[in-house]
């Protein structure tokens, strides 16, 4: 990793023996500082991110710290072994850092997190994905209003910071978050956003201690799914499958794979026994689950929490499944009959779907949308007819026509 000397801002380069360092925690705001660009003191100091850069160092320097990192200077983005790496590692970095810095650039000291007038609460490191394994990672973290004033620590705003992250105050107390479920640690995540839709993934795959490559423009979806996948590899926490879809999405078939931080409900497969274990194969993931048939021939799935959490199942052939209603989970009672009836099968994962390629053009004074359908060889023979209600439009390439909406 790179650290910046807090003395002579100079980047150095550690493999192994690597000294104290202090780290900062921000949101990324106009004209940040570069990798390339704190190179060249000169240009770094031509940029409106610099100041944060010194305020950073004299904060540091402050407490004895010769050493700081900041991501948005301390990583090579130009390099993509490094960026992978420094993805990968992240949570490690901010992990096993001395002090975690939090520059809250839209907070004022004016009044105390406590006091309903504060804007604490409403500061917008709170709503990024990427700060939420840099909250949690970090042995202390101090608060730091846009002044670098110290707001307070994360032991002693722990009830505050609670309330606006809905994650339990034990974890800001010591407690290990690999005592939560992974559907409860899922959650922590739901609300927040990043402006890579990748990076909703990436950014979870330290506080599940998982890594995988990052690829960027595979879309959130898919690296959703790739981190659970990779999560399943090291835990048989069933909580994983307790999510629940939009209700837009109702009639749609699925896996049992969220393909976004939906809302997860915390659930326990103590009811399985020894048969708790699960694995992808080529045609699906295999799993043991206890199946009650409903008046509708669908299969409830169910776990222990209190009650049985069940999620709906519908069967298309002989061992093979697809979660249907995935935006439905149901509360039952215990049921004794459905613990005996424990089978094997395959639940599909539906491969996600591209979204359909449109460009708007304007003509005169109205905007107009069109569709493009890319045909398969055995349709590309027929011509569409019905094209008073919207009107088709053939090209010279056959393989496609556009329709106007």
């Amino acid at each position: 990793m790179h650290l910046l000397n807090t003395k002579t801002l100079k980047l150095m380069e550690f493999y192994a023996d690597i000294p104290w360092y202090a780290i900062l925690s921000h949101t990324w705001e106009k004209e940040e500082v570069t990798f390339q660009d704190i190179q060249n003191l000169g240009t770094a100091r031509l940029k409106a991110g610099f100041a944060k850069v010194l305020n950073a160092y004299a904060r540091a320097r402050n407490y004895n710290f010769e050493w700081i990192w900041i991501d948005s200077c301390c990583i090579n983005k130009e390099s993509s072994a490094e960026l992978s790496e420094a993805i990968n590692s992240m949570y490690q970095y901010y992990e096993n850092a001395v002090v975690c810095y939090v520059y809250l650039c839209d907070v004022s000291i004016e009044f105390h997190p406590r006091n309903p007038k504060s804007t604490f609460k409403d500061s917008r490191w709170f709503k990024r994905g990427w700060t939420l394994q840099e909250l949690l990672a970090p042995d202390y973290v101090v608060f730091l209003d846009k002044d670098w004033v110290r707001i307070g620590t994360r032991w002693t705003l722990c009830d505050v910071v609670s309330v606006i992250t809905s994650i339990p105050v034990e974890v800001f107390e010591g407690h290990n978050i690999n005592r939560y479920s992974v559907a409860q640690r899922m959650s922590w995540v739901a609300l927040r956003e990043t402006t890579r839709a990748e990076d909703q993934a990436y950014s979870l795959m330290g506080i599940f201690g998982v890594s995988m490559p990052p690829i960027y423009g595979e879309g959130g979806a898919k690296a959703f799914v790739r981190l659970r996948q990779e999560i399943i590899k090291i835990s048989d926490d069933r909580s994983i499958f307790a999510w629940v879809a939009a209700s837009s999405e109702h009639d749609k078939h699925r896996g049992l794979l969220a393909r976004l931080p939906y809302k997860f409900k915390a659930s326990d497969s103590d009811c399985i026994g020894d048969r708790s274990s699960y694995s992808f194969g080529n045609n699906g993931l295999r799993i043991h689950l206890p199946l009650e048939t409903t008046a509708d021939d669908d299969v409830c799935q169910s776990e222990k929490d209190s009650s049985f959490l069940s999620f709906y199942l519908q069967k298309m052939s002989r061992q093979q499944y697809v979660q249907c209603h995935p935006d439905q989970l149901v509360f039952r009672p215990t049921l004794q009959l459905a613990l005996k009836n424990i089978q094997e099968l395959t639940v599909r994962e539906i491969p996600v779907t591209r979204r359909s390629r449109s460009y708007l053009s304007i003509d005169q004074s109205e905007t107009v949308t069109y569709y493009h359908a890319d045909l398969l060889p055995s349709a590309q023979h027929f011509i569409c007819t019905n094209s008073q209600s919207w009107p088709v439009i053939h090209s010279l390439n056959l393989s496609r026509v556009s329709v106007q909406l």
